[in-house]
């Protein structure tokens, strides 16, 4: 699901985003620099498959 990121001056629509760690975007209208961080980081299904295959091979 998208979010709508706006400047935190102007109130400016910036981007629709989906998941994100961290996103700077400078406002075209006012030229505020908005940096937004994710309030916390969920693990992606791809991640653990990554984690698991790393931890087999190294038995192997």
């Amino acid at each position: 699901m998208l979010k709508d990121c706006r400047c935190g001056q102007c109130k400016r629509l910036l981007a629709r985003v989906g998941e994100y760690t961290e996103l700077q975007i400078k406002c075209s209208r006012c030229g505020t620099l908005n940096h937004v961080k994710a309030t916390s980081l969920e693990r992606s299904p791809l991640s653990d498959k990554e984690v698991a295959h790393a931890a087999t091979s190294q038995l192997a």
